[in-house]
């Protein structure tokens, strides 16, 4: 009787033990989902940013969902990116990665480094939209006229903003990834 009660609480306690880590999801960057969450929240923090210049770069309507299903792509190839880095980082030190991301009660440090790395660089995009905006801003009170002759199309010009910031954007330097 002793015998089977020291085995039921051994296996109990393995159970117990080892089943958050059996649950625990791994972070995948191929998997579309975290793109879409990430370019939502690239999404967001733009319009926040400046929402006049949000709306006339994507469009008067539907611009959340113009700009989540522009951004998805690009979010995707930075989750790999990231994901690349990360497997980097803990191939060169795998003591000091767990210490970084990991924690006494996670299980998930690969995916806390991704998911850090991605939204490091989600905030660089919208601080860059961000300041492109207020270029594009100044740019027009200075000449309005020049302006919409320089980035507007169209009859009246009325999309200047947008291609403006569209413009300043594309010609920004892109971040090298951080080790």
């Amino acid at each position: 009787m002793e015998r089977a009660t020291m085995i039921c609480v051994a296996v109990l306690s393995s159970v117990v033990l080892f089943a958050p880590a059996a649950s625990a999801k791994p972070v995948k960057p191929d998997k579309p989902e975290g793109a879409k969450n990430i370019a939502a929240q690239q999404c967001a923090a733009a319009k926040q940013a400046d929402k006049a210049a949000f709306r006339a770069l994507y469009g008067p309507k539907h611009a959340m969902r113009t700009c989540k299903k522009g951004e998805t792509k690009q979010a995707q190839s930075e989750l790999k990116n990231a994901a690349k880095v990360c497997k980097a980082e803990q191939a060169a030190d795998p003591a000091g990665f767990e210490a970084t991301y990991g924690g006494p009660y996670s299980s998930n440090a690969f995916g806390k480094c991704v998911s850090m790395k991605a939204q490091a660089k989600g905030s660089a995009d919208v601080e860059e939209f961000k300041n492109a905006a207020k270029e594009c801003k100044a740019e027009r009170a200075a000449d309005p006229e020049g302006f919409k002759a320089e980035y507007g199309t169209g009859k009246k010009g009325r999309n200047a903003l947008g291609k403006c910031v569209s413009a300043k954007v594309r010609e920004a330097p892109a971040p090298t990834p951080t080790a």
